[in-house]
């Protein structure tokens, strides 16, 4: 990130973005119960809680990442979440934040006693941390399924309108309209990769819409936001929605599904494989290779181009891995030291930077809390006669994890946390609470 004059437009213009950015939550808690239009019925107004709308209105602002303040504003969400905490949100404590709960406590364990670059463990920290402030928002706001539907139905539509001012496909053939927003507002979103990420991890969020209302005008929004990824033609986007979709309908419809997982694995494959873009982005020069060609041998860094991916990853793991490979070197310190790197300041793989900062362990418990959440959904989701919204919750925290946990393996998906890694726990937290709801007898 490079310094900003407080003079210069892009900085003013953040600032008094985050004014009204910052002070919408406030008044909306301050008052209360707000009446809305209902997601379906017209001409009728639904009250919903501010939890319900602080929930929605983080998602749906995700993409203003505010990039010459974006400290201030991880730094101002989580004050906020944390207050929420310990005066109104519900508390959730199971398998699955149990033991994403332990792996924060290594997180915290790494920056007071290991780390030497403070600031920066603490804001990895932060990072980590949020995503468990937003499950319990997502937990405490969802109570009916008018609450739910009204937030995938505002999900999505915020989604479209992403793909459209920023989007891959407008800035491609319609550069006008990504031109005149990011004109007037320079510097406020982030995009491309960031963007990407956001639709791996919603793009269950429309295909449910259509499961619920039958109105392939949501099929339509699943394509839109797709075609984004596509033009702007990032690989792993393009396997994080295959993958979200896939296990978003291995949930729904169990192995009858597998005709469907395949169609989608084969669509990334023939999209990476013939459509020269992607080909050229995807090998090095002089080692394109066909998909009739193609076999588990070429994958590898010298035929797949990592655009110098491989090399900050050798790099960090020779300096913060090996000498302590089970805790790692401190949280915070491989995200400091490849921010000073000439040739790339971010480490583009999430997992490379948890075995460096927090060691196998760090991993380990991930890949745990990971598991204990594919456990739990398909345990619940596939017992017989399980309620539709039940199992549509299921899916949507399953596919989101799939497509997100992807996503990680090749990109910044941590740091960018609230465009994309705080969204499967969002699902989470919806899909507990619609659960316990069922329990209690109380979903409507």
């Amino acid at each position: 990130m490079r310094a900003y004059n407080f003079f210069e437009m892009p900085l003013i213009v953040n600032i008094f973005v985050a004014i009204v950015l910052f002070a919408i939550p406030l008044i909306v808690y301050k008052k209360g119960f707000r009446e809305v239009p209902h997601p379906y019925l017209r001409d009728t107004r639904i009250r919903i809680s501010p939890d319900l709308f602080f929930l929605t209105y983080s998602v749906a602002t995700a993409m203003i990442f505010l990039n010459p303040i974006s400290l201030v504003k991880y730094g101002y969400w989580i004050i906020v979440l944390i207050f929420l905490a310990f005066s109104r949100l519900k508390i959730k404590v199971e398998a699955i934040v149990g033991v994403y709960m332990v792996f924060l406590a290594l997180c915290l364990f790494s920056e007071i006693f290991v780390t030497s670059t403070k600031f920066d463990g603490l804001m990895m920290l932060i990072k980590y941390a949020l995503p468990l402030f937003y499950l319990w928002l997502a937990y405490t706001a969802i109570e009916d399924s008018t609450d739910l539907i009204f937030f995938l139905k505002v999900t999505a539509i915020a989604m479209c309108i992403y793909a459209l001012v920023i989007g891959g496909f407008t800035e491609k053939y319609v550069p006008i309209i990504p031109k005149i927003v990011l004109g007037l507002l320079p510097a406020v979103f982030t995009k491309y990769a960031a963007l990407a990420d956001l639709y791996s991890s919603t793009i269950v969020v429309p295909v449910a819409l259509y499961l619920i209302t039958k109105n392939k005008i949501w099929i339509v929004a699943a394509l839109w936001v797709a075609l984004s990824t596509f033009a702007d033609v990032v690989r792993t986007g393009i396997g994080g929605i295959c993958l979200a979709l896939s296990f978003f309908a291995f949930v729904v419809y169990k192995f009858k599904s597998v005709p469907w997982i395949a169609g989608f694995g084969l669509a990334a494959a023939v999209i990476l494989f013939t459509v020269p873009a992607f080909r050229d982005k995807m090998f090095t020069e002089g080692n394109e290779i066909s998909l009739s060609d193609f076999s588990t041998s070429d994958a590898n860094f010298e035929n797949i181009d990592s655009h110098m991916r491989s090399y900050v990853w050798e790099l960090n793991m020779e300096r913060f891995y090996e000498p302590s490979p089970v805790f790692g070197s401190g949280i915070g310190e491989a995200g400091a030291f490849t921010k000073t790197l000439p040739t790339i300041a971010l480490m583009h793989s999430d997992y490379v930077q948890m075995l460096c900062e927090i060691g196998i362990l760090g991993v380990v418990l991930f890949g745990v809390f990971v598991l204990t959440a594919l456990l739990k959904i398909i345990t619940v989701t596939w017992r017989p006669r399980t309620p539709f919204y039940l199992k549509l919750c299921g899916a949507m925290a399953l596919g989101s994890c799939a497509g997100t946990f992807f996503s990680m393996t090749y990109d910044n998906v941590v740091t960018y946390a609230q465009q994309s890694f705080v969204l499967p726990f969002v699902f989470i937290g919806i899909f507990l609470k619609v659960n316990d709801l069922y329990k209690q007898g109380l979903w409507k």
